[in-house]
């Protein structure tokens, strides 16, 4: 009696286009990913100055001080206000005295969008004079 070996058929994914379907997608993908640029801050900053030049002095009347904690909140000359009266008050006080040099010092835990925003409003009320700063 001779028994004959039967061939067993196996079962199994085709894999010889799976590199090509592979490339497409990362194709795919690589066209319609829209990539993030990211930005800074838009500042015209001063020149440096030069060795033996001098210091120019403020009046303590002509600087406001806007001072950003580190939870976010800000204080205006030691009161503390909202973001929207920020703007509003530098407003006027820039209006009152246009060589008006506002002062803006964060904590150094702070978040960075609270000095971002208070910035934004800072210019949108017409500070031209701003001096950053952290402690």
């Amino acid at each position: 009696m001779n028994f004959r070996k039967r061939k067993r058929k196996t079962s199994g994914i085709p894999t010889a286009s799976m590199s090509d379907v592979a490339f497409l997608l990362l194709i795919f993908f690589l066209t319609t990913t829209k990539f993030d640029i990211k930005q800074g801050l838009g500042l015209v900053l001063p020149p440096p100055a030069e060795e033996g030049a001098e210091r120019v002095r403020v009046d303590d009347q002509n600087i406001a001080r806007v001072l950003i904690r580190e939870d976010g909140r800000v204080a205006l000359d030691e009161e503390e206000i909202s973001y929207i009266a920020l703007e509003s008050r530098i407003r006027t006080m820039v209006a009152e005295n246009p060589e008006l040099v506002v002062s803006l010092s964060t904590h150094r835990r702070s978040r960075y969008h609270y000095m971002i925003e208070a910035l934004d409003r800072l210019r949108a009320a017409g500070a031209d004079r701003i001096s950053l700063s952290t402690n």
